[in-house]
This record gives structure tokens, C-alpha cells and sequence, in this order.
């Protein structure tokens, strides 16, 4: 069952966000063209193909990205006193299948970036990790035990790790750590994901009861460069990003419908 829920969101979430948004609207407008509707139907064609040219440029890129990922800034140097974070968590971004000549389960870049952070800030203030991250496909791991394994082989933390197994998204991230937390008592935390993540995960850790300091990494668009005339050519890695972006604005937007219907004490975990 639960199986086949996250196979649903994750399919709705594919036909929402570019580029299947934009086929849709294109198959659209060519109906509406077959069926005499031709102004109608050129209009849409045209927002469409508009649409994802703008998506696959750096500067589209660009202005859909920064406001999710300037806000909140860089940790600077991990907090000092009674108040200061008991424990980090780091969210996976999900796995791989195996690769030739090993028989585990590795993580992506997304990941590993995340868990480089984490190990990080675990070696320099010796606070326990809480990798999230559930079974990503029938029959592998969950990801947060490769999590574990990575921090543990590949970036030597020797900070105690309470492995979170069971969430299958960023909500559920929130409700399931925070679970796992209270059976230690903690309540404030280090959050370690995507700087482009981190305003929707911020905001279900907070709906879950958690004090969060946001630790963004994983930047994606280099900040030393700004735009050139190349910037207007369209290229696919700006896409993916974009399409990224899409999927983080939307579940801000059903999160802030939820609230505004529900109240933030009944939320929907999508």
C-alpha cells in the first residue's frame, strides 16, 4: 500500500513540474488546434516551448533558485551554550543501485554532499546523527542504514547514529525523526539538506515540534559568476534544476494550503 501511494506522488509530482507540466500544455494546444480552436492552441504551444526555454537557462535557473536557497545562510560555526542543538539530522537525497565491483547500495551526489556536511559538523561538536531516509524501492536497503554506512567507512564519525529507516518524504522526514528523537530526549536540532530544500524542510521539522538550525549545502549554481551571454543558451543541467525548484515551490504551496484549511496540528504528510 504504501508502495503504491509514493508511486502515485511521485508520478503526480512528475506531470506537475516541467518539463511533463509543459508537454501536457503543448498536447493540449495541439488538440485545441485539431479541434478548430486554433488561436487558443498556438497561444498554449507557444507558452509552453516559452516556458521551457526560460527553465533551461541559467538566468531562469537563477531567479527560480536564489530565493529558496539565500533563505537561510551558511552556518558560520556551530552554536555554544544551554541552548545550542542536541543532536544532527541529515536527510537523504536518494540512492543509487549498486555499482560494478561492490554489492551495497551507494548514495548520489545529492547525498553524499549532505552526509560530507553532517560528518563535518558531527566531528566538531561530537553530537549524535540522525540519518532519515526509508526504502527507496522494493527489496533495496533503506537509505538511511547506506547513510550510516558512508558516515561511518567513508567520513569516520564515531558520533553515536540513530538511523531513521522508515520516511518516504520530507514530511515524514519531520514526523519520523522527531519521533525518534523524543525517545532522547531532544528537541533541538542541527538540519542538514539541499540549500534549495531547506525552506520546505525547515518548515515540516518545525510543524513536527523540533527547534531547527538550518544547515544548507549542496548549492547549485556557482555564485562567483554572475550572468553572461551564454547564460541565455538553453542546456539540460539548468532543467533538471528547474524542474527541482518546481517541485520544492509546489510542495511550499500545498503545505501553505494545509495550513491555511487545516491548521498546522492536522497536516497531510505529501
Amino acid at each position: 500500500m504504501l508502495l503504491r501511494y509514493t508511486t502515485m506522488l511521485t508520478l503526480a509530482s512528475a506531470l506537475l513540474q516541467p518539463p511533463g507540466i509543459l508537454f501536457i500544455l503543448a498536447a493540449i494546444g495541439w488538440l485545441a488546434e485539431m479541434i478548430g480552436w486554433r488561436y487558443f492552441g498556438r497561444v498554449l504551444i507557444l507558452f509552453a516551448l516559452s516556458t521551457l526555454y526560460f527553465f533551461s537557462t541559467a538566468v531562469g535557473t537563477r531567479l527560480l533558485l536564489l530565493p529558496l536557497e539565500d533563505r537561510y545562510p551558511p552556518l558560520a560555526h556551530p552554536l555554544r551554550g544551554a541552548n545550542a542543538p542536541q543532536a544532527i539530522v541529515v536527510l537523504g537525497g536518494g540512492e543509487v543501485m549498486q555499482s560494478p565491483g561492490t554489492s551495497r547500495e551507494t548514495a548520489n551526489a545529492r547525498t553524499l554532499v549532505r552526509l560530507m556536511a553532517a560528518a563535518q559538523l558531527a566531528k566538531n561538536t561530537g553530537l549524535p546523527l540522525v540519518p532519515s531516509g526509508g526504502v527507496p524501492r522494493l527489496g533495496a536497503p533503506p537509505e538511511a542504514v547506506t547513510m550510516e554506512h558512508i558516515l561511518r567507512q567513508n567520513f569516520d564519525v564515531r558520533s553515536p547514529i540513530w538511523p531513521e529507516t522508515r520516511s518516504y518524504n520530507t514530511a515524514a522526514n519531520a514526523a519520523d525523526s522527531a519521533a525518534l528523537l523524543a525517545q532522547h530526549d531532544v528537541r533541538r536540532i542541527y538540519l542538514v539538506t539541499s540549500a534549495l530544500h531547506m525552506p520546505r524542510a525547515v518548515t515540516w521539522f518545525r510543524h513536527s515540534g523540533l527547534q531547527v538550525i538550518p544547515v544548507p549545502t549542496d548549492y547549485r549554481l556557482d555564485r562567483s559568476n554572475g550572468l553572461r551571454l551564454d547564460s541565455w543558451l538553453p542546456r539540460a543541467i539548468y532543467l533538471e534544476t528547474s524542474s527541482e525548484v518546481s517541485h520544492e515551490y509546489l510542495g511550499l504551496l500545498w503545505l501553505w494550503f494545509q495550513e491555511q484549511g487545516i491548521g498546522s496540528g492536522h497536516l497531510t504528510r505529501i
